[in-house]
């Protein structure tokens, strides 16, 4: 088992304990298939060392999921941006951004 996986397992513990477990289960779920395939691009030793770069090449990389998935994806990736403090959200998928754009509009 890799670093990064181990830790968002330390960091989950907490976080399955408190709301729906079978659906706090799929998003620590998400979060491990979303590090292990940063793991596959490079080799960060920290969580804190994830960036929006790791994000988008994801997104890039699962442009198939449907929106519904992606959604739930960025919600988990929301979850690790929370727990290693870092500024604003992370990139949405095109999907979603899109489908926001055209509702701010008048």
């Amino acid at each position: 088992m890799s670093i990064l996986v181990k830790q968002i397992q330390a960091l989950a513990h907490h976080y399955v304990r408190q709301g729906s477990k079978a659906h706090r289960r799929l998003q620590v779920g998400r979060m491990i298939k979303f590090v292990e395939f940063i793991e596959q691009i490079e080799r960060p030793h920290n969580l804190h060392e994830i960036g929006k770069r790791h994000v988008i090449a994801f997104w890039k990389t699962h442009r198939d999921l449907a929106p519904k998935t992606a959604h739930a994806y960025w919600l988990a990736i929301c979850v690790i941006w929370e727990w290693t403090d870092k500024p604003g959200q992370p990139p949405k998928p095109l999907g979603i951004a899109k489908s926001e754009h055209k509702e701010d509009q008048p």
